[in-house]
């Protein structure tokens, strides 16, 4: 069965699936999938029911259809068949040139890839007196700024984009940023993660200041390798959020890679290099059970980590906190404050 995704009203097939209309207004909010304040934007780019939340990555209706409803794809594709006569009134398919789109499709690579590798270049590594290790050595207690890996650097100043009541785009000035640059197993650069600072080290007074930049790669598995351990071995730790990852390298004493992979799904994807590694320890989130799909996605992707990487012949072990809403930054912050108090 084949469908042009660009002739189906997406927001009619998406409420129909009893997804609230309320995630389809084209502003930024709470994500259908993952909860959060704004980190979610259905744009419907071309019709094809785009969206991107900064915590899941992008994707169209399709896979938002899929996601929320947990159907399979044969489940997906008979719901929607005889939705391809669905455009909104006034809207008549448009034609275009093969070659015109895929020039289209290039010159956005290229804008894409502009910004990225001008962010990069505008980096320095972090210090001692930056914003950034102001705000780590908060966070994350006992962390040692040699520990740090190459892939994270300071930028001094970066636009904070964020939106106004009707959805448009504002810029709210430029602001101190943690840069983290997220590679393949080999090496390969796909894109950057934002974490916007005060000057003084302290989160940006803004509601969603992680952001991770566009790019003309998907993310599909690919990490931040957050620190340079003392010893080389054939262990890795993989997480999903940055300052979760960098407590494990204090916890651990910056004896094991740590690689942070940003978000549930994509730590489902990890690309892990057989050939580099024998053990893996997936250190999950402790999240609120989703009432939808009657699990907690943090443990539902590291599982479906864990169930890939043993087929793959790696040795694998599974940490979760055991109380919920918890995650292993909360855990050290926690063990240093009463180690503080005794």
């Amino acid at each position: 069965m084949s469908l042009n995704f660009k002739n189906i009203d997406w927001v009619k097939v998406l409420t129909r699936a009893q997804l609230d209309v309320k995630y389809l207004s084209k502003r930024q909010g709470p994500c259908p999938l993952c909860g959060g304040k704004t980190r979610f934007r259905f744009d419907n780019k071309d019709n094809a029911g785009t969206y991107y939340c900064n915590h899941c990555g992008a994707g169209n209706g399709y896979t938002l259809l899929r996601a929320f409803t947990s159907m399979s794809d044969r489940e997906a594709l008979e719901f929607l068949q005889g939705e391809t006569s669905c455009r909104p009134v006034g809207r008549p398919a448009t034609r275009h040139d093969g070659r015109s789109l895929k020039a289209k499709a290039e010159a956005e690579a290229r804008k894409k890839r502009t910004k990225l590798n001008a962010a990069w270049a505008g980096s320095v590594p972090i210090t001692g007196i930056s914003p950034v290790w102001a705000y780590l050595s908060r966070r994350v207690p006992g962390l040692q700024l040699a520990w740090l890996s190459p892939d994270l650097r300071y930028h001094p100043a970066l636009a904070f984009w964020d939106t106004d009541d009707e959805g448009k785009p504002v810029n709210r000035g430029d602001w101190p940023v943690m840069l983290a640059r997220a590679r393949r197993a080999d090496g390969t650069p796909v894109t950057l993660h934002r974490t916007y600072l005060s000057k003084d080290g302290y989160k940006a007074p803004f509601a969603d200041v992680k952001k991770q930049m566009a790019s003309p790669q998907k993310l599909a598995g690919a990490a931040i390798q957050l620190n340079c351990p003392t010893t080389r071995s054939r262990k890795v730790i993989v997480c999903e959020g940055i300052e979760t990852g960098l407590a494990l390298v204090a916890a651990t004493g910056n004896r094991i890679e740590v690689w942070c992979l940003l978000n549930a799904g994509n730590l489902a994807a990890a690309d892990i290099a057989r050939d580099r590694f024998d053990q893996v320890t997936i250190c999950a989130d402790r999240d609120p059970l989703d009432p939808k799909h009657g699990w907690r996605p943090g443990e539902h992707y590291a599982e479906m980590l864990k169930a890939r990487l043993l087929i793959e012949g790696f040795g694998v072990r599974l940490r979760v906190p055991k109380n919920e809403g918890e995650d292993y930054s909360d855990l050290w912050l926690r063990a240093a404050h009463l180690k503080l108090a005794a």
